[in-house]
């Protein structure tokens, strides 16, 4: 009697109706899922932010950075406020000389040692100037240009004037040889600038020298007006043009010419390998040259 009593007990305790059983599975397929997805997380590769202990830094330390970069912003700041241009260092004041980077002590280190009779006869002689930094005289190396000397001081002014007067008068201005003038003598031409200057010595040297004046159309900048300006100014000697020797050359090289890229190159390297040395017609028949190109390429061959 007594166990159907607690048997009795313990059915009404532990018995579940259909609801009950239902909610009891649903419960325990969630408890297994979350149980599953805890077990792999390890083996998910999840993007993690990694943060990374470093030393304090000591605040005497991070005073001296700032101040670095304030010095370095200043440093920066005064740079793009300089000015560029050609000047002769002889004759230059203390204000353009600021202008170009110079401090004012330097300027007045200049101004005075111009005036206790120093003279700079080439752009060397300025790096023997107290106080300037290779970097400064490095930045303006370009821009330093210094006539040559005028001959016959002795004479008194009135002398000089006349000389100058008559040379002015019989004097014919010699057109420069573009080919192996260099960049003084090319900044001189009217029109040309520093700029200008490198771009054509530039562009002359990826050519190996020009073959007609009007390949100076093709320099970065050119105009037309300028153009004009510049072909009343000189004279053109081919024969210092450097030859490409097209049955050698290699393929790197080859291509790094203005006239030249990887299909015509490649074309040129592929025909000698099937077919051996070329001539001026085989370089005309290989259909990978319009006629154009054929009457700036063929100057500069060598077979």
């Amino acid at each position: 009697m007594l166990f159907r009593k607690i048997n009795h007990i313990l059915f009404q305790f532990f018995h579940f109706n259909k609801q009950e059983r239902n909610g009891v599975f649903i419960l325990g397929s969630i408890i297994i899922v979350l149980i599953i997805i805890r077990l792999s997380m390890p083996y998910v590769n999840i993007n993690q932010q990694v943060v990374t202990l470093t030393k304090a830094t000591p605040i005497s330390d991070i005073n001296e950075m700032q101040n670095t970069k304030v010095r370095d912003d200043s440093r920066e700041a005064q740079e793009t406020k300089l000015t560029y241009f050609t000047f002769d260092p002889n004759t230059i004041n203390a204000d353009d000389a600021e202008k170009l980077g110079f401090s004012k002590k330097l300027a007045s280190t200049l101004i005075n040692y111009r005036n206790k009779g120093g003279k700079f006869k080439n752009p060397d002689d300025l790096k023997k100037l107290y106080g300037l930094k290779p970097e400064l005289y490095q930045r303006l190396e370009n821009y330093i240009l210094i006539p040559a000397e005028t001959k016959d001081k002795s004479k008194d002014s009135n002398n000089v004037q006349k000389k100058f007067t008559f040379e002015k008068k019989v004097v014919v201005k010699e057109l420069v040889e573009i080919n192996s003038a260099d960049s003084l003598s090319l900044v001189y031409l009217k029109g040309i600038g520093p700029g200008f200057t490198k771009r054509i010595i530039k562009y002359r040297t990826m050519l190996g020298g020009f073959h007609s004046i009007e390949q100076l159309k093709e320099v970065y900048g050119m105009t037309d007006s300028l153009y004009h300006i510049l072909t009343s100014q000189i004279k053109l000697n081919t024969d210092v043009v450097s030859k490409i020797p097209i049955n050698v050359i290699d393929f790197n090289s080859l291509r790094k010419h203005p006239y030249f890229n990887f299909q015509t190159a490649q074309a040129i390297v592929n025909y000698r390998f099937k077919h051996g040395r070329l001539t001026e017609n085989d370089i005309k028949n290989l259909g990978v040259f319009s006629q154009e190109k054929l009457q700036v390429i063929l100057p500069y061959l060598s077979y």
